[in-house]
């Protein structure tokens, strides 16, 4: 009991102090300096779970010594040592509007790409899809969406030839390091990547576009029914016999 208590205890000192050493998938990093000062709140992505995965959210500046910084999140768990490629600052919610397409972060929903549901006093409501669901939530930071292959853009990448969406979370020395939809970390060549557009003004009927599906990555596919304006589809996928509903962050318009 003695030994089941001491290890129970190490586990929660570590989960309080974030210790760790660094993840395989942090080899090869820039390095380059913090640009961000203490008590900034800044997008980082913090190794997670041990191997390949990392948590993506919103920290807080706790200190910064040259090329790293302490972070901390909304529990108070300090992560030291995270390099300055994987911190980025946030971007401004009050340039969104209802409709736009967000990055949000809030409690249990990190890097939530959604749609502006509502603003109120400042306060961004997403709605977006979580697990088979299509749910809303307020979110605790919202940001316009960030263009091109950078830091905290969406994009497509290649694994196996087959094209998947993620989150770009650091990016040098001709590599892109992308944070997939499980949380893991895949590094591909940046000259692979492809910025995604999720057609922010809506898909047409008719329009062909590529819809994404869990495990197989983006297949091609026609929009024969918009279900829901700016939200949801209805699309024929390519050998399917009957057309699925897919979400407005499932769909994109090239690969």
């Amino acid at each position: 009991m003695r030994r089941i208590l001491s290890i129970a205890s190490l586990i929660i000192v570590m989960s309080m102090t974030g210790i760790g050493h660094a993840a395989n998938w942090m080899d090869g990093l820039p390095s380059v300096p913090v640009t961000a000062k203490p008590l900034d709140k800044v997008w980082a992505a913090v190794p997670e779970g041990g191997g390949d995965m990392a948590k993506v959210g919103v920290f807080d500046v706790v200190s910064v010594q040259g090329n790293t910084a302490t972070l901390k999140n909304k529990i108070g768990t300090s992560f030291p040592n995270v390099p300055g490629a994987l911190i980025h600052p946030i971007g401004n919610p009050s340039k969104l509007k209802v409709n736009d397409i967000a990055l949000g972060d809030s409690w249990g929903a990190s890097k939530v790409v959604g749609r502006v549901k509502s603003i109120e006093a400042g306060k961004v409501t997403l709605r977006y899809k979580f697990g088979s669901a299509i749910t809303e939530k307020l979110m605790d930071h919202a940001q316009p969406l960030v263009s091109g292959v950078k830091p905290m853009a969406l994009v497509i990448y290649r694994s196996m030839n087959s094209p998947y969406k993620g989150l770009v979370i650091a990016k040098g020395k001709g590599n892109v390091w992308i944070s997939t939809d499980s949380g893991h970390v895949v590094t591909v060549p940046e000259a692979t990547v492809l910025s995604l557009d999720m057609a922010p003004k809506g898909f047409k009927v008719g329009q062909t576009v590529y819809a994404y599906q869990w495990g197989s990555g983006y297949k091609q596919g026609t929009v024969t029914k918009i279900v829901e304006f700016y939200h949801q589809y209805e699309i024929k996928l390519v050998g399917k016999d009957k057309p699925e509903v897919f979400i407005f962050s499932e769909v994109a318009a090239k690969i």
